[in-house]
């Protein structure tokens, strides 16, 4: 983090202050982490309103008896302050409660030390995260009216459009009905054998809906760096864009995580479209898995994480809606029997040749009729398994 990482601590116990700056005085001295110290839930309340804080640890029984609204309430109050409660073994039933009313994390006391700095780690990150999608929401508020830059920004921001490396080829491409769309795709090394793949529709085309896109582009790739399952990133990207959703927007989306040592792909789905998968000489496989609800609507969603295995050749398309339901001028849709169609034919093409098929017949179908929705593909090419040592970031 940017700067040391502000922590307070609501604790009685009398060896509680000298046991924390013990603990972690490497920390302090080298300027990451700064430790602040309450007895009692009234003096906590004094010191949150002097400065803001990154992190509150606290006894939940400290707390006070109505400790779960306390938490709930400091949520509301410090949106991108993250809770750690602590508390006796057998307190687990008040633990989940503070949990379900905002509490991030806990650790069961008597603390162990290395649990407490690890879960502390994962902590920092997340607020960070939280810090830099809130910077990325002001500087494009700050821009709103500009629907030239905020277009050239939200263009800059994709990863490009191919890679070729090893075992992967991808072409991507995404044609907007705006001069600022919702729709986007990333692809990123997350270690030198994993390739995580994102699409996403956000609801509207307007620049708010570019903004919300960036910012769910932001926290997606955020939050993959701290969980190597898509469903839990995608979990803590649905539950920070509820707590920062002015707008009502949502994004359906999809996130796989590609392991060319495993040859598989372990993918959730968040309200979107299924993936295709393309074999040469084969109709066009749909994967079939529980299609979720669209992030940033409801905080309580659960995910779940499905996994494909490949074979040698296969070719994965991630897509947006605007790709079957682009329509002609009589309103007629492009429909996916067309769409499994042109999949079929062009099976064995390389990814970039398959895309300028599929966005080539959808232009003749549509015949110049205005377009309604952002058109946005991924083409991927699974060949084989990647032997060498070297990846992108």
């Amino acid at each position: 983090m940017a700067g040391s990482v502000k922590i307070l601590v609501l604790d009685n116990e009398e060896d509680a202050q000298d046991l924390f700056l013990q603990k972690f005085r490497h920390k302090i001295t080298e300027g990451f982490y700064e430790f602040f110290f309450a007895k009692h839930r009234e003096e906590a309340s004094e010191l949150l309103k002097r400065q803001p804080f990154d992190i509150f640890v606290s006894d939940i029984n400290v707390a006070g008896s109505d400790s779960i609204e306390f938490i709930a309430q400091l949520r509301k109050e410090y949106p991108l302050m993250r809770s750690i409660v602590t508390s006796a073994y057998g307190d687990i039933s008040t633990l989940r409660a503070a949990m379900r009313g905002g509490a991030h994390d806990f650790v069961i006391k008597p603390i162990d030390f290395k649990d407490f700095t690890d879960t502390l780690e994962r902590t920092a990150e997340v607020v960070e995260t939280l810090k830099r999608a809130e910077s990325i929401g002001k500087k494009l508020s700050a821009i709103s009216d500009e629907l030239d830059v905020s277009a050239k920004l939200q263009k800059s921001l994709l990863p490009g459009n191919s890679i070729k490396k090893g075992s992967i080829e991808i072409w991507a491409d995404s044609i907007s009905a705006a001069e600022v769309g919702g729709d986007f795709y990333d692809f990123f090394w997350l270690d030198e054998k994993k390739l995580g793949i994102v699409m996403a529709d956000v609801s509207g085309k307007n620049v708010s809906a570019a903004m919300f896109a960036l910012m769910t582009k932001t926290l997606v790739k955020s939050f993959s760096k701290i969980y190597s399952s898509p469903a839990e990133c995608f979990l803590n990207v649905n539950r920070t864009l509820c707590s920062e959703n002015v707008t009502s927007m949502f994004v359906t989306a999809i996130y796989g995580i590609i392991d060319t040592e495993k040859n598989k792909m372990i993918y959730t789905n968040a309200g979107h479209l299924p993936i295709a998968i393309i074999k040469s000489q084969q109709n066009p496989e749909f994967l079939e898995c529980d299609p979720g609800m669209a992030l940033g609507i409801f905080e309580g969603v659960q995910f779940i994480d499905n996994v494909h295995i490949f074979s040698p050749g296969e070719i994965v398309l991630l897509y947006t809606d605007g790709v079957p339901e682009a329509a002609d001028k009589n309103g007629q849709e492009y429909d996916n029997e067309r769409f499994a169609e042109v999949l079929r034919i062009n099976a064995g093409a390389p990814p970039h040749l398959l895309t300028k098929a599929l966005i080539d017949s959808i232009r003749e179908f549509t015949k110049g009729a205005p377009q309604s929705d952002d058109i946005t593909t991924l083409c991927l090419k699974y060949k084989q398994r990647v032997t060498s040592n070297a990846y992108q970031n």
